[in-house]
């Protein structure tokens, strides 16, 4: 197969020591509120501001909804820009859903600021597989695992998500780390896809509708995905030793 990634890129993006990411939740808190309206769920993220100056930022409310039988998956998200003046709380987004026996729904509402780095963050699980007894799980606290977020724009950058997502499921991938999958117009009318993690991209490409074409890279960005990751749980062990 041809070569789509730029491995000196790859190499250098891999082997470059660990950058420490700002904590989440510090300056601005992310909190997802769930209420029950009429056998449906309605879904409200707000932000609140911990700080006394103003903060501009992004954010993204994402519904993974998961089939406990077949495993079947889709994923829809609202995404905008806000402020907040000092100490202000907002609600920024709102949807309903409709939650099957079958269904597992993650939702996530992620905070971004100028510079991509994720500065905020909250998750819910509702229909969780579960030991204990219990309806809807608030995960306060929680650390986010094996999770792929989408932000494709085309038919031909969603199929790329979706092979990619089976595959990096297909391995088994739980990862703390958030992969971050964007796509964006590139030259003649074409589109990049990047795969990045704490804003940092380490595999990029030129997106080909042909299936068998994104099929391969889906597979290759999977692996070095993998190899990424290990990489930095590496280094994170390093730098707790010393």
């Amino acid at each position: 197969m041809q070569k789509y990634l730029s491995y000196s890129f790859f190499m250098l993006m891999l082997f470059a020591p660990a950058a420490y990411s700002q904590l989440t939740n510090s300056q601005v808190k992310a909190k997802i509120h769930l209420e029950e309206i009429e056998g449906n769920v309605k879904i409200t993220g707000t932000a609140e501001n911990l700080t006394d100056i103003v903060q501009s930022l992004s954010y993204k409310l994402s519904v993974i909804r998961k089939n406990k039988i077949n495993s079947n998956q889709s994923n829809n998200a609202q995404e905008g820009l806000f402020t907040l003046d000092p100490n202000e709380t907002k609600k920024l987004s709102s949807t309903q859903i409709n939650v099957g026996k079958d269904d597992e729904i993650i939702v996530m509402l992620l905070f971004y600021d100028s510079d991509k780095k994720l500065v905020g963050k909250d998750r819910i699980v509702i229909g969780e597989e579960k030991k204990k007894d219990e309806g809807l799980i608030p995960a306060d606290g929680f650390e986010l695992s094996g999770i792929v977020t989408d932000d494709t724009k085309t038919k031909a950058g969603k199929d790329f998500y979706d092979l990619y997502f089976f595959k990096y499921s297909d391995l088994k991938i739980n990862s703390k780390k958030i992969v971050i999958i964007t796509e964006e117009l590139s030259f003649a009318r074409n589109t990049k896809i990047t795969i990045s993690i704490d804003a940092n991209p380490f595999y990029e490409f030129l997106v080909n509708p042909d299936e068998e074409f994104l099929s391969l890279v889906a597979e290759e960005a999977v692996n070095v995905t993998s190899a990424y990751l290990k990489n930095l749980e590496k280094q994170s062990r390093y730098l707790t030793q010393y």
